[in-house]
């Protein structure tokens, strides 16, 4: 028996309809690399690893492919007495092209789980597919909060919802820090109004208020006009823009000179775009689920590895997802003696609880990870920026501290975009 990585990517239509037909040309352009590995003792169990190596998020899945098969090496690729066959394949830019590798690792590559995906709108077509082929799926970091919300038993997360991150926020921003008005500012598609959302709901409920919201498209350049809009009149402004349009948000923030403070998704000072942030991140305070600064046998292990193989680089949300994916599969493959089949594997991990590098972690009755939400603040260690630790707050779900019943009662987070300032 024998561990596999196969890398699934296809470089022409020539390709895709000669792998449709089930043959691979091995010397054509993107063929599958197979290298050797070690043999377990229980067998073998063929994983699906599902994340964008091309287009806009590919930097997020090469993070999250690497923690997975970092995991995967420190453990020799045994898992529980099980050989683990990896295939890559990328998740592409659009749902078809999601759906399509998720068939080819289903129906041709013989995936007895899936893990992976980034983008929401691929996870949402992707899930049906895969609860309809009764194979599990592990998602690493597809955020969109009604992936999580009906108990199918299939679908398992390890990342956020897009609001659950944020709503410890809320009542710390308004009790601990004080801060009874604030602003919302962030970018106007569903992460933006989940999470700003999620903030809202519990920082009002906490006793604050809302004043005003400002929503940008996605892409913008020109953060000025927006920032411009903040006002006076608040304590604060709560701030929600992954990637590059949170480095531009940030400039224009400072370069306006708006003397509010910045509380934040955490995803807005992520250590992969920390370091391009640079000052104008300093004193941002923000929730997320991980930090480096961790400190845990755990997230030092990661921190480490991930270090070591990309030349001295931070580990980050995406690389711990992925690390966390490969301590999920090991618990739950440990549930199984003999035969891992997709039934077996998508019960065991509904029965899951992992010390991870972000702390424990284990999934509700919706499939949603359960894991402690960390504090943040952007400050200067050792010359460089981080993310120290302010406080934890344990074992937050997706519905925070609200009836799950009562809370997928409320109307959805693009309803109540705009009517939260009062």
């Amino acid at each position: 028996m024998r561990s596999t990585i196969k890398v699934a990517a296809v470089a022409s239509a020539a390709l895709l309809a000669l792998t449709a037909c089930g043959g691979r040309d091995p010397s054509a352009k993107g063929a599958p690399e197979r290298n050797a590995g070690t043999s377990g003792d229980k067998g073998t169990v063929n994983v699906g690893l599902l994340n964008p190596v091309t287009g806009p998020f590919a930097a997020l899945g090469n993070d999250v492919n690497a923690g997975f098969e970092l995991y995967l090496k420190s453990k020799g690729n045994v898992l529980s007495g099980y050989g683990i066959n990896v295939t890559k394949a990328d998740e592409g830019t659009d749902a078809a092209q999601g759906t399509t590798k998720a068939r080819q690792l289903v129906e041709q590559d013989k995936a007895q789980v899936v893990v992976g995906l980034v983008n929401s709108a691929i996870a949402y077509a992707v899930a049906p597919y895969l609860e309809q082929s009764n194979v599990p799926l592990l998602i690493t970091v597809a955020g969109a909060d009604g992936l999580t919300r009906k108990q199918n038993g299939n679908t398992f997360r390890l990342s956020y919802t897009s609001s659950q991150d944020s709503m410890p926020l809320g009542p710390y921003a308004c009790k601990d820090l004080g801060y009874k008005k604030a602003v919302i500012l962030g970018l106007d598609y569903s992460f933006g109004w989940e999470a700003g959302g999620g903030f809202a709901r519990t920082y009002e409920e906490a006793g604050c208020q809302v004043v005003r919201e400002i929503y940008a498209p996605l892409g913008t350049q020109d953060w000025g006009p927006y920032v411009n809009q903040v006002g006076k009149d608040a304590d604060a402004v709560y701030v929600v823009a992954p990637g590059q349009d949170g480095v531009r948000l940030l400039k224009a923030y400072r370069d306006f000179g708006v003397k509010l403070p910045v509380i934040a998704h955490g995803s807005m000072v992520d250590e992969t775009i920390l370091p391009i942030e640079g000052a104008t991140a300093e004193g941002v305070v923000s929730s997320l689920h991980y930090t480096p600064q961790i400190d845990s046998a755990q997230n030092k292990e990661l921190v480490k590895a991930f270090g070591d193989a990309h030349d001295g680089k931070s580990s980050n949300q995406y690389a711990e997802d992925g690390w966390a994916a490969g301590m999920a599969l090991e618990a739950a493959l440990a549930q199984i003696d003999k035969e891992p089949t997709p039934e077996k594997i998508r019960a065991a991990l509904a029965k899951v609880k992992i010390d991870a590098p972000r702390g424990p972690v284990s999934f509700d009755a919706y499939g949603q990870a359960v894991y402690p939400v960390y504090i943040r603040k952007v400050e200067n260690k050792d010359g460089k920026r981080v993310n120290g630790i302010v406080t934890t707050v344990p074992n937050v779900n997706q519905f925070f501290t609200y009836d799950p019943q009562a809370y997928l009662a409320f109307p959805g987070y693009d309803k109540l975009k705009g009517t939260w300032a009062k």
